[in-house]
């Protein structure tokens, strides 16, 4: 069976196949250096339906488009301006939606340093405030570099969030955080934890709706 071209066949010392679908509509097939043709196809044929469920969530998907001197803060384009005046500060203006800095925040690098602060303080504040507003106890607060996560509740009441949420809508960060506190009550994603977030955070399923769609962008 002759393979499409969006998919890519690679051979590893693995033991078991590994499928992978991406947002650019990429399929990687991962298999051991054992398998036939005969057990591609299988592989294939048996996770079809996987395939396509996963091409269409991408479909789906939106992004949040930036032109070459935009920064995105707060789920805002915010554009940025060179300005020598401010060589030790970086000026937020969310009125006008501007960064006026002397660094160079369109340096992928120092951008996500400055992002990462600007989430460090704003995450740090705001669990805080929530937390002693919905009653919730936790011990630490840590702000992690995660791909796959926006967020996570160990059992020791530890909290960790994506330094990318700062570039969502405060709606979004403001669940994501909630989400994460209410995990230090209930671990699972059972119907009480369902039912217990729909009391805290009504609107969550909103949230979680812009993640699903835009998530992909930041």
């Amino acid at each position: 069976m002759q393979l499409p071209d969006n998919y890519i066949l690679i051979q590893r010392d693995v033991k078991h196949a590994r499928l992978r679908v991406s947002e650019d509509g990429c399929i990687r097939v991962i298999i051991p250096q054992v398998f036939t043709q005969e057990d591609v196809n299988a592989l294939l044929k048996k996770k079809q339906r996987w395939i396509d469920r996963n091409l269409k969530f991408f479909k789906g998907m939106s992004r949040i488009n930036l032109q070459r001197n935009q920064i995105l803060l707060y789920g805002n384009r915010y554009t940025y301006f060179y300005d020598s005046t401010h060589e030790h500060k970086v000026i937020v203006d969310h009125e006008h939606k501007t960064i006026r800095a002397k660094r160079n925040l369109l340096d992928k690098a120092v951008q996500q340093q400055w992002l990462t602060d600007i989430a460090r303080k704003h995450l740090t504040k705001r669990t805080e405030e929530l937390a002693s507003k919905l009653k919730f106890d936790y011990k630490k607060l840590f702000i992690r570099n995660q791909r796959k996560k926006w967020g996570n509740c160990s059992k020791e009441k530890n909290i960790s969030l994506n330094w990318r949420l700062i570039k969502a809508p405060l709606f979004v960060i403001d669940y994501l955080i909630v989400h994460e506190l209410l995990h230090t009550v209930v671990m699972n994603h059972t119907h009480k934890f369902w039912t217990m977030l729909k009391s805290y955070y009504p609107d969550y399923k909103d949230a979680i709706n812009w993640l699903d769609k835009y998530g992909n962008s930041l």
